[in-house]
């Protein structure tokens, strides 16, 4: 059923992006986000969940209800506007801006490849698609929807010249990102989900965290450049940090062993969870709230 809902779902969203002209996408997703939010499902419960646990004590119940309708709003927006881009065969130009974009180019200089550390906030295709058409060899990491249709985000990403690395094993997935490094490609890597690795503070709690990009940039010596995108009133501004923003605060250490121990590397986590949940705590409707992102959190 829960298939069958969902692809019915893609087809209206991709119909809509067909006959909705621009400039009413906000609107509509402010109709029919709404409509949503008054209607009981289980991962608006899981997003509100999330929400009273990052922002304990920060807002009241009232408050995070009115994140949580803004959230589903925003959810609905980059839908319409990702199904408005492709059926319309928008030019990503005007959509979006970057900020320090020289840091990406200085960083390519280095012919190393590049890991760009991301997370779940932003309508991130057009950050991607907005790179790609700039004519930076962009690739991501990425995994297939459990109700989308077969190769559907393969063949989505593949479309906008992205090099797409699916998540089929563990043990396939290093190879891939190393071939794309190898490549000098800008290798994104959407490091906000729970996987098993280490534990590191996330809005104050000990979640999960995966450290294999850290791992990877650093056997290879690649440079490690944050990346994010946000909604800035009619624009999506893509925010570009420089690397001393991962490890700061960390003294250079001749130590191989302690470079190599998950001590460093939960610090280079940290470091990176900090720029994104600052990211987050100013534009908390933006992120991706129906993830399970604190379920095996450790206070």
């Amino acid at each position: 059923m829960k298939h069958i809902i969902f692809q019915g779902g893609l087809k209206l969203f991709f119909w809509l992006g067909k006959i909705l002209k621009k400039q009413h996408l906000q609107k509509f997703s402010i109709l029919l986000g709404s409509l949503l939010y008054y209607i009981p499902w289980s991962r608006k419960h899981i997003a509100f969940e999330n929400l009273k646990i990052a922002f304990q004590g920060q807002y009241s119940e009232k408050e995070l209800k009115k994140i949580l309708k803004k959230f589903i709003q925003e959810v609905i927006l980059t839908a319409l506007e990702v199904a408005f881009i492709v059926k319309k065969n928008e030019k990503l130009a005007s959509w979006a801006k970057a900020e320090e974009l020289e840091v990406l180019d200085e960083a390519l200089k280095q012919n190393k490849g590049v890991i760009a550390l991301s997370g779940h906030i932003g309508n991130i295709p057009v950050m991607l698609a907005w790179l790609a058409e700039k004519g930076y060899p962009v690739a991501v990491l990425f995994k297939e929807g459990k109700y989308l249709p077969k190769g559907f985000l393969y063949n989505l990403i593949s479309s906008y010249k992205i090099y797409p690395i699916p998540m089929h094993s563990d043990r396939e997935v290093p190879k891939e990102i190393i071939k794309a490094l190898n490549k000098n490609m800008i290798v994104f890597i959407l490091a906000d989900q729970a996987r098993p690795g280490v534990y590191a503070k996330f809005f104050g709690k000990y979640v999960q965290c995966q450290k294999g990009a850290f791992v990877i940039a650093l056997r290879k010596n690649s440079p490690i450049i944050p990346i994010f995108i946000v909604r800035e009133k009619e624009e999506h501004t893509i925010k570009i940090y420089r690397e001393e923003k991962i490890f700061q605060s960390l003294e250079p250490s001749q130590n191989k062993s302690f470079l190599s121990s998950d001590e460093y590397f939960v610090r280079l986590i940290e470091n990176y969870n900090f720029i994104l949940e600052s990211l987050i705590r100013k534009y908390p409707e933006q992120y991706y709230w129906f993830h399970r992102r604190f379920k095996k959190s450790l206070d």
